[in-house]
């Protein structure tokens, strides 16, 4: 990656003076960041939420991330990390994450799309995957009631196919 031994250079700098690691990482535009953290979380690694801000959480999983696809570990944004965390093939997920994907996981990664989970994708139902289902659910004009199912699946998988178009 172009830059890389800048960013820890500069890292270890920052670390040596006292600050953290992940405010000697060159300003990233929103829209970067905002995407690898939607990327990341799709991926299975938890960037603590989809808001285009650049904080210590969202550092530690691109590092997370970094060291799984066995890139140098920075855990700085940059466009070359964005796009090899959305292009890069075979896909790199977190070992939260299971590898055939679940209606649980589709679930998840298509609210994650579609702004209503910021959490990992990584198949486990609990108060914060419920709530965005219940929100989709809401806005959707579906029943709500929180609930994975497979044609909840199927109707996120849908829309994700009719927003393509």
């Amino acid at each position: 990656m172009k830059g890389a031994g800048w960013c820890v250079g500069a890292a270890m700098l920052t670390l040596l003076a006292g600050g953290p690691a992940w405010a000697a990482c060159q300003p990233a535009p929103t829209a970067m960041v905002e995407g690898i953290q939607r990327e990341l979380a799709v991926n299975g690694f938890d960037p603590g939420g989809i808001d285009g801000r650049f904080g210590p959480r969202t550092a530690e999983a691109i590092r997370q991330y970094q060291q799984a696809a066995r890139l140098p570990v920075t855990g700085c944004a940059s466009q070359e990390l964005l796009d090899h965390v959305s292009f890069h093939l075979p896909k790199v997920y977190s070992r939260n994450r299971p590898d055939t994907p679940t209606p649980e996981v589709e679930v998840q990664e298509g609210l994650t799309m579609r702004g209503f989970y910021v959490g990992a994708v990584d198949g486990r139902i609990g108060e914060r995957t419920r709530a965005a289902i219940r929100r989709y659910q809401q806005e959707a004009n579906l029943p709500v009631d929180g609930q994975v199912t497979p044609a909840l699946a199927q109707r996120l998988r849908e829309d994700t196919a009719t927003r393509a178009r």
